[in-house]
């Protein structure tokens, strides 16, 4: 089981690691939040080290369990939740043969969360970077979607679209699945709390970041609003935050309900879970839950919702007065060691009546045009897998396949 963290040390360890890395070459990255996979730092000072120590505070309180914005939720027991974190994996597939440029690679460690990394913010004429690595994990009996994605860091819609063939209730154990937890940046300000509604996901940068500067950012899956109550877009800061929320009902979720109530106290009945951040956007907010499964989905009254474990590790660390930045970007396109990546999601809210034709657009604007194959962009878009893909022109053609190839790999 895991154990839940001090808050007083995440937020030690987040300025800590900000202070070192603002000291650290711009070479500086990590691959993992697990200290089997960092390279021996002997010799090069005792900045590194405390740096990867703090890594370790943040990666490790990553791993624990609307305002009027939340549709009624079955009522769980709240327990701490035992991932499979730490569960080694079955042994990676062997080949009797050369295996075909596009097939899986199964990673031979544990899954990891990886929701703690660095990145040097770009410039607004630079492309956005990478941040993560895939990762592959084999089904073993027993597994669901549900399950494997929360273990990741991940929400459930994130690992179905990167596996659209595999069952996500009762998948076949021995299969070998894609973990995205790789992504490119979204285009915004870098500053504070940055949430792309297609991706369903959150980051959260220092509030006073500055481009060139070299900064630690968190980052977690995040459920929406649903289709007929979207959530909103646009700048916002934080407006207050309150521990064990109280829920007033507004009259038209009340309407909604089976069993309508004015107002739902703190307790395992609430779906506002434990800690709710309010912004500045009308009545919205960012808040736990009561029903982890419902994160990576489109589920809420327009709040931004998170698994009990993300939100209280991001709560202590959110001041009164922090920016932030809602955008809707189903098209990302990032650089990394010279190659072009485009990250497509689905248009959740339909907003473009043509995916593609906003594709090209967003490649335009970015001034990448003569780089990128267009063929490879087009199967990337309608692939809509979520997962960054190579399209650089002249790359080999892998297809759609190219999203389950492990190259380099991004900032971590």
């Amino acid at each position: 089981m895991v154990a839940r963290p001090f808050q007083a040390g995440r937020v030690v360890a987040w300025r800590l690691l900000r202070k070192i890395l603002s000291m650290m070459g711009p070479h500086r990255t990590w691959h993992e939040t697990s200290p089997a996979t960092w390279p021996d730092d002997r010799g090069r000072g005792s900045g590194t080290r405390a740096a990867l120590t703090a890594l370790v505070v943040l990666g490790s309180a990553a791993l624990v369990a609307p305002l009027g914005c939340a549709p009624e939720t079955t009522a769980h027991p709240r327990v701490v939740y035992e991932t499979a974190t730490h569960r080694p994996l079955t042994p990676p597939l062997t080949h009797t043969t050369a295996p075909a440029a596009n097939a899986p690679i199964a990673d031979t460690g544990p899954i990891r969360r990886i929701t703690a990394v660095s990145v040097r913010i770009p410039t607004s004429w630079q492309t956005p970077p990478l941040v993560g690595r895939l990762q592959h994990h084999r089904i073993v009996p027993g597994e669901n979607l549900l399950e494997i994605a929360r273990a990741a860091g991940l929400g459930f819609r994130e690992v179905r679209d990167a596996n659209p063939t595999i069952d996500e209730w009762e998948p076949h154990a021995g299969v070998d699945i894609l973990l995205p937890s790789r992504a490119i940046l979204p285009r915004t300000s870098y500053r504070g709390l940055i949430i792309n509604i297609p991706e369903m996901r959150l980051y959260y940068f220092p509030a006073d970041a500055m481009p060139g500067e070299r900064v630690p950012v968190l980052t977690w899956p995040i459920g929406i609003g649903a289709e007929e109550a979207p959530s909103p877009v646009g700048p916002f800061t934080v407006k207050s935050k309150d521990e064990n929320p109280t829920w007033v009902v507004p009259a038209s979720i009340q309407r909604t309900m089976d069993h309508p109530r004015a107002v739902v106290p703190p307790g395992p009945d609430n779906p506002l879970g434990d800690y709710r951040i309010r912004l500045s956007i009308d009545v919205y907010a960012i808040h736990g839950t009561n029903d982890p499964w419902t994160v990576g989905r489109l589920t809420t009254h327009g709040c931004i919702r998170l698994y009990p474990e993300d939100i209280e590790t991001l709560y202590p660390l959110v001041e009164t007065g922090t920016p932030g930045e809602i955008v809707y970007q189903p098209v990302k396109f990032g650089e990394s060691d010279g190659h072009v990546y485009v990250e497509v999601h689905q248009d959740v809210y339909q907003t473009y009546p043509s995916l593609e034709s906003h594709a090209f657009q967003v490649l335009d604007a970015s001034g990448l045009t003569s780089h990128v194959d267009a063929a490879l962009l087009r199967t990337a878009v309608r692939a809509k897998t979520g997962v960054p893909t190579d399209v650089t022109r002249g790359a080999p053609p892998r297809g759609v396949h190219v999203v389950h190839a492990v190259g380099h790999e991004g900032d971590v």
